[in-house]
């Protein structure tokens, strides 16, 4: 029996980095008094009530995660800022240990941002990583109540990277809606004022882009024009101007190094443009973020001369 308990333990240790519950190590076939052994021994460490760490396991953020979590409770999992340091927003890192559990209760964890969410369901969770985490537009709608300057930043890009989809988030807002949660009303806001309207960017700059001229005033611009001549498209625009003939176009550093082909095609493309009667404006993610009101003065000042 202890060499079947042993195999069950091995099993669930792998699986959940490191950590066991007292329920499971029971039911792997361990007694009370030997989890109450191998904790004095130091073989195992308490991480919360009930939550054990293997000795031979080295504490990382992911299992600090999902020790919470499993102590959090059944239908528990990582949430808000957590949740979105998990799936990943570019230049956003979290540290903070933050888990929702579905009780209207009080329960505490120390070192762990508790929240109570008792509308929170089997179908607002998915395994990321081997972790509980809600899904990516509950996720959203969480995050619009402790920290809503994120938000929209973070809907772009995963809007771009296709982690979600509108119609996700609008299902999502009407699901919520009416439930007093504070974070609906700032996600809703921000789908309804998009600068890009219904249409979705193939990356976080061209969503921050639209986010600039909006914030200063230009007109919207036409997302992924076509250039077309004698029937036959020269290029496809980041955005566009067609009646001024601006171009605006967003450069990446990947893959314009990785690929001499890519390289010599963008220049081939540029002429074309020029032959055509296109001004081109073109700018990097480090402009748009570091000079946001420069980029929107100079396609103003392209725009008054064309």
């Amino acid at each position: 029996m202890v060499g079947v308990a042993q195999r069950r333990t091995h099993e669930c240790l792998g699986r959940e980095l490191g950590l066991i519950t007292r329920s499971q190590a029971l039911a792997a076939g361990w007694g009370s008094s030997a989890v109450g052994r191998r904790v004095a021994s130091g073989e195992w460490i308490r991480v919360h009530p009930q939550v054990y760490r293997h000795a031979a396991f080295a504490v990382t953020y992911e299992q600090r995660l999902l020790a919470a979590a499993l102590a959090a409770g059944k239908g528990s999992a990582v949430s808000h800022r957590a949740a979105v340091g998990t799936r990943g927003v570019r230049g956003y890192t979290a540290r903070i240990v933050e888990v929702s559990r579905p009780s209207p209760n009080d329960f505490a964890l120390e070192g762990v941002e508790v929240h109570r969410m008792s509308d929170l369901r089997a179908e607002h969770i998915t395994l990321h990583d081997g972790l509980p985490v809600t899904t990516p537009a509950r996720t959203l709608i969480d995050l619009g109540a402790v920290m809503p300057s994120l938000v929209e930043r973070c809907l772009e890009e995963w809007l771009a990277d296709r982690v979600v989809s509108l119609d996700v988030i609008h299902q999502a807002l009407s699901d919520h809606a009416g439930r007093g949660r504070r974070g609906v009303g700032v996600l809703r806001r921000i789908v309804t004022t998009r600068a890009l309207g219904a249409s979705i960017a193939d990356s976080g700059a061209e969503a921050l882009l639209a986010r600039i001229l909006k914030h200063h005033g230009l007109p919207a611009p036409i997302h992924h024009h076509l250039v077309r001549h004698a029937d036959t498209v020269i290029a496809e625009l980041d955005y566009a101007y067609p009646a001024q003939r601006i171009a605006i176009e967003l450069d990446g550093y990947g893959p314009h190094l990785r690929s001499r082909q890519t390289f010599n095609h963008d220049r081939v493309r540029q002429n074309a443009l020029e032959l055509q009667g296109w001004h081109v404006l073109r700018y990097t993610v480090d402009r748009l973020t570091r000079q946001p009101a420069h980029v929107a003065d100079e396609v103003r000042r392209m725009l008054a001369q064309t």
